[in-house]
């Protein structure tokens, strides 16, 4: 979702390329910033040694179900909003189709839908998919109050069907990216833009870990090597020093435009 947050302190990726395999050591650090505590959220599972395929698939629901939970939450409760999300819509995302011509538009992971409400404000015909249908539904209530149409899906991104040739624009904000680079470029249309923007590898010194997943933390010039492999142009890349969408902490992020030829 557009806010798709979730730590990790080290592990291992592989390039979705196939080109590199990096070892990931984010930097240590004390008084990491935390979530808001989850009411009714018990513990993360744990996956038993030398687990079975059962095992190893009944922890992966538990996990989704745990996201879904937490997320639910976040983008929903007015406590934790006010306290972690921007409730504008991502800069970069506003500077990228300032006077390009509305169309379709994918915002994965859309989350309470504040990136998909501006752009249908703009005229877009956007389709928002993310796993907590609460939180869709909060963006569907103030989508009607603004009288702009907005389609929702109840769906994981990574099994979701994204389309060929579908999308003059895709939104991955906060929302992961470094296994969507081949499907960005299929579901694009010629011409289409993907606008990406997430946190640098450096932030996890400053962020809580949460169930081992940084899909949204990225190496330098991890972006642009990912997305330029498939055939995507770079047209924008940068590593600056920010206030984060999520965590209104000014921390070191990535910000990526690219486009299908």
């Amino acid at each position: 979702m557009k806010n798709r947050v979730l730590f990790a302190a080290t592990g291992l990726f592989l390039l979705t390329t196939g080109l590199a395999v990096a070892q990931i050591t984010p930097p240590a650090s004390t008084g990491k910033r935390s979530l808001p505590p989850i009411p009714g959220l018990g513990p993360a599972p744990v996956l038993p040694p030398n687990a079975t395929p059962a095992q190893q698939a009944d922890y992966k629901r538990q996990l989704a179900e745990r996201t879904r939970q937490r997320w639910n939450y976040l983008l929903t409760d007015s406590v934790a909003r006010t306290k972690v999300f921007t409730t504008a819509p991502n800069a970069l995302l506003v500077e990228t189709v300032r006077g390009r011509p509305p169309g379709t538009a994918l915002d994965a992971d859309m989350g309470e839908g504040r990136n998909a409400i501006y752009l249908a404000q703009l005229g877009w015909r956007v389709t928002g998919v993310d796993v907590a249908e609460k939180a869709l539904a909060f963006a569907q209530a103030r989508a009607h109050t603004l009288g702009v149409p907005l389609t929702t899906e109840v769906h994981d991104m990574a099994t979701y069907d994204w389309g060929t040739n579908k999308w003059d624009l895709i939104v991955l904000s906060y929302a992961g990216g470094r296994d969507y680079a081949a499907r960005v470029f299929r579901a694009l249309k010629p011409g289409g833009l993907v606008v990406l923007e997430a946190f640098h590898m450096d932030a996890t010194s400053r962020l809580q870990v949460v169930d081992g997943d940084y899909r949204v933390f990225f190496n330098t010039d991890e972006l642009p090597m990912l997305y330029g492999a498939v055939g995507l142009k770079i047209v924008r890349y940068e590593e600056p020093i920010g206030t984060a969408d999520f965590t209104k902490e000014k921390l070191r992020l990535v910000k990526l435009v690219a486009q299908k030829p």
